[in-house]
């Protein structure tokens, strides 16, 4: 309580000017946090385009998602009708037509399968778990950063007091030096993980884009067309 209690009072006074609020992430770290905001609304919103795409069920494997497919429900539409009209020429034409499209509804469902596998099911892992972690480490080290300006405030404050009143003081400094040393210690830690993270992340660009590029190849009009 009393080190959240000292984190929201640095806070305050920060936020009014009275303390200086340090920053210890490197200029293009920054630049690769707002990039992670930018990312994540993008990988967001294709996973949800894509999703606007699919006619099967997400989640069910192809012989579900094939059974639950309107192309199925008309290929089995046209097979029942055909075996009503038996050898008339219009119940040939309707056999040979339902067995095609429920080929069709095959090719879909398996297809279907393949992009939530390989494209969409990725996408919501980089909006939904990979950037929320990275973005979860920086609020930590926020408080951490916070705890470390917080202590350090009444290290110096304590080391002006010390001018006018020896009464305990040295003992008192001391302390506040080892708290001081101890959270900038975890300050340094959470930042170093964070910023092998950050950069490990954006090594994987080229990857990501791969997922792009698989979507703008995909016979989409193909498929609509069914």
């Amino acid at each position: 309580m009393k080190k959240q209690f000292n984190r929201m009072k640095q806070l305050a006074n920060q936020t009014v000017g009275r303390a200086e609020k340090t920053e210890v992430l490197s200029e293009d770290l920054l630049q690769i946090e707002r990039r992670l905001d930018t990312v994540r609304s993008m990988c967001h919103h294709s996973h949800k385009r894509l999703m606007a795409c699919f006619q099967g069920q997400h989640g069910t494997d192809a012989e579900r998602r094939h059974k639950k497919l309107p192309l199925t429900a008309l290929a089995q539409n046209m097979l029942e009708a055909s075996t009503q009209l038996e050898d008339s020429l219009l119940g040939k034409m309707l056999e040979t037509c339902g067995d095609a499209e429920n080929q069709l509804a095959l090719e879909l469902s398996q297809h279907e399968v393949f992009v939530e596998k390989e494209i969409v099911d990725p996408l919501y892992g980089i909006a939904e778990v990979e950037i929320p972690n990275i973005q979860k480490q920086r609020k930590q080290l926020a408080k951490l950063v916070l705890d470390w300006d917080s202590v350090r405030a009444r290290w110096n404050q304590a080391h002006k007091s010390s001018g006018t009143n020896f009464q305990g003081l040295p003992s008192k400094i001391d302390t506040l030096k080892e708290e001081m040393d101890e959270a900038g210690n975890k300050v340094e830690q959470c930042k170093d993980q964070l910023a092998a993270d950050m950069y490990n992340f954006m090594a994987k660009e080229g990857e990501y884009g791969k997922f792009f590029i698989t979507v703008s190849t995909l016979p989409w009009r193909d498929m609509k067309a069914l």
